[in-house]
């Protein structure tokens, strides 16, 4: 890794630590530097203090840090492939898919858990995968990917599916359905537990382990189409493999987060800014940026609407929304 990234990462650490010991101190109950260390290193379950702090604060920043850390790379993922910096795993329909296939599991499945395995994160992937595979077919001629087409058909599916959600919501069958639905709908990490942690945590390993290996392929594919098929690169089955790991994150961090929207759009462009565009770290650093990134909402959140917090979309929205009217207007330019 380049000399020059290491400062921006280290960075980034030092950021995401000072938000992860802030986010275990915010909260109904108060918290000091003292009672965090003990009951980190000994951990006490009669205590209700410990408890909070090990079973409900701690499982969400590592949630928010996972799902960040996914839409991020899924993001960047998008946009490499289709050579559009507009490129998101909303705009794509990615997102809405994912919550279109979480959305039956929580209407229509008597259990979520069969066998041990947690289902909405599997219907999601499935939802996810389906539906930008969809999108792709619309948005492409002959084989060759267009990217305004591609982005023109992943708006119209997304609305198609987001519509589809609605309804599952409207035909809910019992009360407690559609609270699930609905609260899951705005987005955030309430549902998170050290139960579910494995899900994005496995994915976000395997999706960066095989990213790692691509860099290579991915770096080629910047150069365009041609160029890169010119220089030996297999430009459709890298461009449908990028799809797979970017569905997979994607749906992952829906089924257990919601939608939470816009990580994916900023966090590749700030990396890009910061370290440029090859390097051999951006994916990295973009999930950890990702991660922090969404840390921070989630803590901005709580401490807007306070104990509660407000839905974590709606923070990152603050955000995202003027960045894609900077986006919009400089592709103008």
């Amino acid at each position: 890794m380049p000399r020059s990234a290491f400062p921006w990462i280290l960075a980034c650490l030092l950021l995401l630590l000072g938000l992860l010991v802030l986010g275990l101190r915010v909260g109904s109950y108060e918290t000091d530097f003292a009672l965090l260390a003990r009951t980190l290193l000994h951990y006490n379950p009669q205590d209700p203090t410990h408890l909070v702090l090990v079973e409900l604060r701690l499982p969400r920043l590592l949630l928010a840090l996972l799902a960040g850390a996914a839409l991020a790379v899924s993001g960047y993922l998008m946009q490499l492939m289709v050579n559009n910096p507009l490129a998101d795993p909303y705009l794509l329909g990615t997102a809405s898919g994912g919550a279109l296939g979480a959305s039956i599991t929580f209407a229509f499945m008597p259990v979520l858990v069969v066998g041990g395995v947690y289902l909405p994160p599997l219907a999601a992937l499935g939802g996810a995968l389906g539906v930008t595979l969809l999108v792709v077919v619309v948005g492409s001629r002959r084989g060759r990917i267009m990217p305004a087409q591609l982005l023109l058909a992943g708006v119209a599916l997304s609305s198609l599916t987001t519509a589809l959600g609605g309804l599952l919501t409207f035909l809910a069958a019992t009360e407690e359905k559609l609270r699930t639905i609905t609260f899951w709908a705005l987005g955030g990490f309430e549902r998170a537990s050290w139960a579910i942690l494995p899900y994005p945590a496995v994915t976000l390993l395997l999706g960066l382990s095989a990213l790692w290996l691509l860099q290579k392929n991915l770096n080629l594919l910047l150069l365009g189409e041609e160029r890169a098929a010119a220089l030996g690169l297999p430009v459709a089955r890298t461009r449908w493999l990028l799809l797979l790991i970017a569905s997979g994150l994607t749906g992952c961090a829906v089924a257990l987060c919601g939608p939470i929207g816009f990580v994916g759009l900023v966090i590749p462009h700030i990396t890009r800014w910061l370290l440029g565009t090859v390097r051999r770290g951006n994916l990295l650093f973009c999930a950890l940026l990702g991660g922090t990134f969404m840390v921070f909402c989630d803590l901005l959140a709580r401490l807007l609407y306070p104990p509660a917090g407000l839905p974590v979309g709606l923070v990152t929205a603050l955000f995202g929304v003027p960045f894609f009217v900077y986006l919009l207007r400089k592709q103008g330019t």
